[in-house]
């Protein structure tokens, strides 16, 4: 499947909630743009929780029954931002730190100021839904014109189809989708 066609839509959707691939497929995407020199900005699942599925039980916070990733790390400066409030050892479910992730937003929207060539965000969800989250840096890329990747989950899809309003294009979570939709960006940026 060629989705060479899509390659002007200014975001690109990973489609992806958990137990689906999209947000280690996006890391590794930032990874590879920044190792190429590419000036980008935004926050990713860390690199060490990659191929975890979750982050259950992992060393950042998360615990056993918590399906949730535990931090997402700045790709530009290595901050590290917690997702979720521990609420103790027998708990079964895990809490949004919405301070937490209101910081990583602010940062994200003050790098999104400096111009770069592109902004990763971990993903549009519940919370971005409801107008919180990392909604602010979203906002701000898109007001920017930068070409932003992200990971969009099925209960956020009515919210995201409103928010984009056709700027999007949706891409299974799969690295080749990915990378044929950057080239199309990497392409038009060499022949302004």
């Amino acid at each position: 499947m060629s989705f060479e066609s899509n390659q002007s839509s200014a975001i690109a959707a990973l489609r992806g909630g958990p137990g689906t691939p999209a947000a280690d497929v996006l890391t590794a995407f930032a990874l590879r743009r920044k190792a190429e020199g590419v000036t980008v900005v935004g926050v990713i699942v860390p690199p060490e929780d990659a191929g975890h599925g979750s982050g259950q039980g992992s060393s950042h916070g998360g615990h056993e029954g918590c399906e949730c990733r535990s931090e997402l790390i700045d790709v530009a400066t290595g901050d590290r931002y917690a997702m979720h409030q521990d609420l103790g050892t027998g708990s079964q479910a895990c809490n949004l730190n919405s301070s937490s992730l209101a910081l990583a937003a602010g940062a994200v929207e003050r790098a999104i100021a400096t111009r770069p060539d592109l902004v990763v965000l971990s993903r549009f969800g519940g919370q971005e839904a409801q107008h919180g989250g990392l909604m602010s840096a979203f906002q701000a890329a898109v007001a920017a014109g930068v070409p932003v990747a992200c990971v969009v989950t099925p209960k956020a899809e009515a919210v995201w189809q409103d928010f984009a309003q056709g700027l999007s294009v949706s891409l299974p979570p799969d690295a080749d989708a990915l990378e044929a939709w950057w080239r199309g960006h990497a392409r038009g940026r060499n022949a302004a």
